[in-house]
């Protein structure tokens, strides 16, 4: 017997030891260590990589590494990189992305408050230390580019990278990171500038995590894992900036920065992350197409390819399996023990199985795409009359435990525990308010060791179930019970214990786990990677479904009910027809609103559409040649939109379109009226107004025109082409002279900058 307990237990060691072989993870960073990094020296350090199997060797930038070639042919080898991994993925490297940590770039130009440089126009003949590399300086090369300064008007230099270069004056700006450079000028109490690419709407991601495709389709489960373990690492690491930049100072400092600084960095860069807005980890493909696109406009594109951006992203709620995982998906069959009469977890509605645990095997069967058999079963075994099939049952407990031949998934999901009394109990906010009386605990939940250490002043007494624990707390055996919230809500509710409650709920919270036979350990793998994918909302809407919570009083309801009810009937029969009544009128009103606003207004500026406008202008001409006066129009368009739209993006043409449209509408009268009269084109109708009057308000447009500024610091002008209402008129007639007249402004524009 020992012999075979020595061998059992050799063979254990030796899986264990195959299993951290063949999870030995390498990520290389694209820098050295700092803040920068935090999230995967915590998961780490933590523990975070090792509760998924894996073991990370974390790798720092050296003048030998070529990151990028290592990711791309070892395996389990992954990387941190910007937003330039865009542009290798034009250059032919099959990558993709799984994470980016920082929404926005902390890149960004840095130069004297007493040099006045505060814009990118100001850098105009000035010295800038911007890397040779251009892919790396895209985003300050983008900004720059965008107000109309070529990159050969500005004096590059070589970038030294030691910020002693810019206070000694020896040049002008710098590019450095908002997250380290800034900090030492703080220090120094040194006033500075910064031109951040971000304000003028070039939002690259930086510190990307990614890998090899090859990597993705031979080992999916480890990609999600490192990616979720590393997310995990990055919650905590912005959730505690000291605690962790201690670590890194102690640890992980090969710059030897000092505490202050790392805190600094780590500060800085949680905004950059927008993890406060959820976003941590977030890759948008809109973004994506954004970033391709300048690359494209700065000729970085050299190999002149495109892909499709939803390619290369990581899909985090999609169940990837490798090819041997699914063709053991496919030819084997799986088989859910369940014991019935379980309430809620498995329990009997119309001789069909429900319960908690049901619908949690569904959810999985579902993701899976696979049919999964249910087995109801009378002992705590895995004998199943589906002899060949893989069995597996739910099992509940507070911490993972693996038996010796058995091993449990991820947990599921979580139940709370829960304390029982009597009615007459007051609320129990806190344990620790109780000294020597009795508490039965029920048994399966294997929480009694737990509480008698965390409350030693309390006599907790296990009991074998939960019918025993009620029968005690009615006689007044126990005082209280304590059991899981499910169990106990729908007890209270099936027998009508109207003399008990749930008085309040414990810190602690029970897991579920599917339990699995170790020598079927590849289906634990696919079971994790399906319960991996579970949304919270998926959980929930599981979890809500069964969860009956109860506060019985000590009230005669039966007799308030006999008072009550015909009137309450009544009273909500009324109430009912008028609340409908008036959510009916309320409605249809909304909807008169809103198809009025469908039919008049254009969707994007919110003015007049062509048709409402059209009407307008008909209407106010045959009031015009009725009452004999005067009537004027204004046809005007913005000038070389399509260059906005097609340069600097869509996003910016619907601003110019917005604030133009704004300043238009502030600046009319109120009995003029403002529309679109489609792309950038617009019409103002100016009743009881000559051509003097329509002269001296379009001065006044031009200049408050004039006085917009854009997010891109871009300067726009419009023509305006003007026409007055003569006798015979039609409106086809009016306009056409109205549009000839703003054409003629435009020509004399393009003469004007000609000469």
């Amino acid at each position: 017997m020992l012999i075979k307990k020595l061998i059992i237990l050799f063979l254990l060691i030796v899986i264990n030891l195959s299993a951290q072989t063949n999870n030995k993870v390498t990520l290389y960073l694209d820098w050295v260590h700092q803040f920068q990094f935090a999230g995967y020296y915590v998961a780490k350090e933590k523990g975070y990589y090792n509760e998924l199997a894996l073991d990370v060797d974390i790798k720092e930038i050296n003048d030998n590494s070529d990151n990028l070639k290592d990711i791309m042919t070892q395996d389990a080898s992954y990387g941190v990189g910007k937003s330039s991994l865009i542009v290798d993925k034009f250059n032919g490297n099959d990558l993709v992305l799984l994470s980016s940590i920082y929404q926005s770039s902390p890149l960004v130009l840095i130069s004297l408050k007493e040099s006045n440089i505060k814009n990118p126009r100001d850098l105009k003949n000035k010295r800038v230390m911007i890397t040779n590399d251009a892919v790396t300086s895209a985003s300050i090369n983008s900004m720059i580019i965008s107000q109309g300064i070529k990159l050969d008007e500005i004096i590059i230099q070589n970038h030294s990278f030691n910020i002693n270069d810019l206070i000694n004056k020896k040049t002008d700006a710098m590019a450095c990171f908002l997250s380290n450079e800034a900090y030492i000028l703080d220090k120094k109490n040194i006033e500075y500038n910064i031109l951040n690419p971000d304000d003028y709407s070039f939002d690259f991601y930086e510190g990307i995590l990614y890998t090899s495709q090859k990597e993705l389709l031979n080992n999916p489960s480890r990609v999600q894992n490192f990616n979720k373990a590393s997310l995990k690492g990055w919650e905590y690491a912005f959730n505690n900036i000291e605690e962790t930049a201690k670590l890194i100072h102690e640890k992980y400092n090969t710059q030897n920065k000092s505490l202050d600084s790392l805190i600094y960095e780590g500060n800085i860069l949680k905004k950059l992350s927008k993890i406060e807005k959820g976003k941590l980890g977030e890759i948008n493909p809109k973004t994506i197409d954004e970033i391709k696109r300048f690359y494209n406009f700065l000729g970085l594109n050299k190999q002149n390819t495109n892909f499709d951006t939803n390619s290369i992203i990581l899909n985090k709620m999609n169940i990837l399996l490798n090819e041997n995982e699914l063709k053991y998906l496919e030819n084997n069959h799986f088989t859910l023990l369940v014991e019935d009469n379980n309430i809620p977890f498995v329990f009997k509605l119309t001789n069909k199985l429900s319960g908690i645990e049901i619908d949690f095997w569904n959810l999985i069967s579902q993701k899976l795409s696979k049919p999964l058999n249910i087995e109801e079963t009378m002992n705590d075994t895995m004998f199943s009359i589906f002899s060949d099939s893989i069995k597996t049952k739910f099992v509940y407990g507070f911490e993972k435990k693996n038996k010796p031949d058995y091993l449990l998934s991820e947990p599921i999901a979580q139940i709370p525990i829960v304390l029982v009394t009597k009615n007459d109990k007051n609320f129990i906010a806190d344990l620790f308010a109780l000294e020597k009386i009795k508490i039965g605990v029920v048994k399966n939940l294997e929480i009694i060791s737990t509480l008698q250490k965390e409350y030693p002043n309390i006599d907790f007494v296990e009991i074998q179930n939960i019918n025993d624990a009620i029968l005690q707390l009615e006689q007044n055996k126990i005082f209280a019970l304590i059991d899981n919230l499910y169990t106990v809500s729908h007890k209270i509710d099936k027998d009508n214990l109207n003399g008990i409650k749930i008085n309040t709920l414990l810190n602690h919270k029970i897991n579920i786990y599917l339990e699995v036979a170790q020598k079927n350990s590849p289906f634990l793998n696919i079971l994790n990677s399906a319960i991996n994918r579970f949304s919270q909302e998926e959980k929930n809407t599981i979890l809500n479904n069964y969860q009956f919570i109860f506060y019985p009083k000590n009230i005669d309801f039966l007799f308030i009910g006999k008072i009550l009810i015909p009137f309450i009937l009544l009273l909500a029969i009324f109430i009912y027809f008028n609340f409908k009544l008036q959510k009916e009128i309320t409605k249809r009103k909304e909807i008169e609103l809103q198809l009025s606003e469908l039919a008049n207004k254009d969707s994007l500026t919110n003015i007049f559409n062509r048709r409402r406008i059209e009407e307008l202008c008909e209407t106010e001409l045959i009031r015009n040649k009725r009452y004999k006066g005067n009537l004027s129009i204004i046809f005007f368009d913005i000038n070389s939109f399509k260059i906005i739209n097609d340069s600097l993006g869509h996003h910016l043409g619907d601003e110019v379109l917005l604030r133009i449209s704004d300043i238009i509408g502030k600046n009319i009268r109120n009995t003029d009226s403002l529309g679109r009269w489609g792309g950038d084109e617009f019409l103002i109708v100016l009743p009881q107004t000559n051509l003097s009057q329509s002269k001296n308000i379009i001065s006044h447009l031009e200049k408050q025109l004039s006085q917009i500024e854009f997010s891109k610091s871009i300067t726009v002008t419009c023509s305006f082409g003007i026409a007055t209402c003569e006798e015979d008129d039609t409106l086809d007639s009016l306009l056409k002279r109205a549009d000839e007249s703003m054409y003629l402004e435009k020509t004399k524009l393009k003469e004007s900058r000609k000469n």
